[in-house]
């Protein structure tokens, strides 16, 4: 090569790609580009063609908290309103299930759980010992120290804890939206006629009623959290729903296996309680982008 030039191109080429990159729309790209096209373009076909009901399944048939495949969306939509349907025993949640998607391999919750606080309670003892020597001024270790050796035993326990949850097949992830009571009806309708056309994940809930004031949790199931492809999927329908935005208030996403843990916000074992958040999927959304052609 005799110059810069001939491997980065003329001022001209360079100019035109620079324009190209500055008027490059991400949100656009992904959505003829994204992930899992292909299985939303195999659904949109199933739905066209009209399966019989011998090849739909509904984890939840028989429920009368739930959507019956002998019902159609809009009627469970008016049996089950979410914003005037109050708690009752037995009736936490509404669910509706994605009657496309087939039964996945049980999970082996008890030993999860056995496991799982297991692992936890050591990692609690570990902190109250470091903390109980802490005070005690242990010799030759400082406080920044310490709190490392803290801050490694929690990465090794959240790590320990994955591991079993993939173990055990506790592998079901949720991205949570929090509507008003005024518009959790219409946030719900969205996401369970997306859920019931295979646009979403496997399954959503939505909490009864409680507190007439108070905002409403509604979970989008996917079914393994380690498919960050599939997770970032589901919340760019979520965006294409109008359900969240870019820059916008951000929503989470949170493993099941946290959740049968009691791995909340403000834990005490220190455990950052969700897996991503919507601003950090929206930028591996670009990252994936601008790694295309």
């Amino acid at each position: 090569m005799d110059s810069e030039s001939d491997f980065y191109g003329d001022e001209e080429t360079v100019s035109v790609l620079e324009d190209r990159v500055a008027n490059f729309d991400v949100v656009s790209w992904w959505d003829r580009h994204r992930p899992m096209a292909s299985y939303i373009q195999q659904t949109a076909r199933n739905l066209s063609a009209g399966p019989a009901p011998g090849c739909l399944y509904n984890k939840y048939e028989g429920e009368p908290g739930a959507r019956q495949l002998s019902e159609s969306v809009d009627d469970f939509l008016a049996r089950l309103p979410p914003a005037t349907t109050d708690w009752r025993p037995g009736l936490d949640w509404i669910f509706i299930a994605n009657p496309y998607e087939p039964p996945g391999p049980g999970a082996a919750l008890d030993r999860f759980m056995a496991g799982g606080e297991e692992r936890l309670q050591l990692l609690e003892a570990f902190e109250n010992m470091v903390t109980a020597s802490s005070a005690g001024g242990m010799a030759g270790r400082s406080l920044a120290k310490l709190q490392k050796d803290v801050a490694k035993e929690r990465r090794a326990a959240v790590e320990d804890l994955r591991q079993l949850a993939v173990v055990c097949n506790v592998v079901l992830g949720k991205w949570m939206l929090f509507p008003e009571p005024g518009s959790v009806n219409s946030v719900w309708a969205k996401v369970a006629r997306a859920t019931a056309n295979n646009e979403l994940g496997v399954s959503a809930k939505v909490e009864t009623r409680v507190d007439s004031q108070k905002a409403r949790l509604i979970c989008v199931y996917t079914r393994d959290f380690r498919d960050k492809d599939d997770v970032a999927r589901v919340l760019n329908r979520l965006r294409q729903l109008e359900l969240v935005s870019p820059g916008g208030k951000q929503i989470y996403y949170k493993s099941d296996a946290w959740t049968h843990l009691g791995i909340y916000g403000g834990n005490r074992w220190g455990i950052q309680a969700s897996m991503y958040s919507s601003n950090e999927l929206f930028a591996y959304i670009r990252t994936l982008a601008s790694r295309r052609p």
